[in-house]
């Protein structure tokens, strides 16, 4: 099931954590290829955002992982970002 929508940057890169196995994943846009992935405290039942640092000028991916619904016992009440390259 998906559960969540996916954002994908300019850069090319799709983001989505919208699966209930507490997984968070980047790919390629144009191969598909896996890029990266990373374990939630809980499944990110959310569409992820992203946005500029506005001292530093990176860009963020931000995912809220919380998880529970009635694929999914756990839930969680955690908001996650990370640094892109």
């Amino acid at each position: 099931s998906n559960l969540g929508g996916s954002i994908v940057t300019a850069g090319g890169v799709l983001f989505i954590g919208a699966t209930n196995d507490e997984r968070f994943r980047a790919f390629d846009k144009d191969s598909g290829k896996l890029l990266w992935e990373t374990r939630l405290p809980a499944s990110a039942h959310a569409t992820p955002m992203t946005f500029l640092g506005k001292r530093t000028g990176k860009q963020f991916v931000v995912i809220a992982a919380g998880g529970g619904n009635k694929y999914n016992q756990k839930f969680g009440d955690a908001l996650l970002a990370y640094a892109l390259p």
